[in-house]
């Protein structure tokens, strides 16, 4: 049997389909096109970065398969967890006009398959395609709500609580990721952690 050819337009389209918003963004056959000539694949191993906090960033990533963990270090160069990323999803869908820098670690945390689009096409995509500015706006609007949910979560629920919703909403997270991980996103060390998870 020969395998069909993943084209990136049709992961495209299931990531707009899975936002829900499939009704609202129809890329165009010209559209599809220009994504499948100007996104490039790539694989990146377990353990290793995809971005490096600070550093310019020159391309927007798509990650077909696998996991990534944003993180960045506090003041005693501790690792704290802002997101996990999952298949589908992109990976960073803010770039500017100008130099843009990034603000967290990206670390694959399985091999990853992605797909990158230089920063010079994309903005021609903001110039030209409609239907890819609404499916930027609409990653941004998911961001923000996901920042503000977050926000919320952390001055509104304890830590067991926090815990709680985590298995209810991303238990996905506790089969790949290690449990201190899941504490620094949580908010917590891995000794309270582990007590929460004792308890329940």
């Amino acid at each position: 049997m020969i395998k069909k050819e993943v084209k990136i337009a049709d992961l495209i389209d299931e990531t707009i389909f899975n936002m829900g918003n499939q009704r609202h963004i129809q890329m165009t056959n010209e559209e599809k096109a220009y994504l499948n000539a100007h996104f490039e694949p790539f694989e990146i191993n377990k353990g290793k970065l995809i971005l490096t906090k600070g550093e310019e960033i020159n391309y927007l990533y798509y990650l077909e398969k696998g996991h990534i963990r944003l993180w960045f270090p506090d003041k005693k160069q501790r690792e704290i967890t802002a997101q996990f990323i999952k298949s589908k999803e992109f990976v960073n869908f803010f770039l500017s006009h100008e130099k843009h820098h990034a603000y967290y670690n990206a670390k694959a945390l399985t091999t990853c398959k992605l797909w990158k689009l230089s920063k010079t096409n994309l903005l021609y995509l903001y110039n030209h395609s409609i239907n890819f500015n609404k499916l930027a706006r609409a990653h941004m609007e998911k961001g923000i709500i996901h920042k503000i949910r977050r926000e919320e979560k952390f001055h509104t629920l304890n830590a067991q609580e926090r815990y709680q919703l985590l298995l209810e909403t991303e238990k996905w997270l506790l089969q790949i990721m290690p449990l201190k991980d899941i504490a620094s996103y949580l908010g917590i060390t891995p000794q309270a952690l582990s007590h929460i998870r004792r308890k329940i």
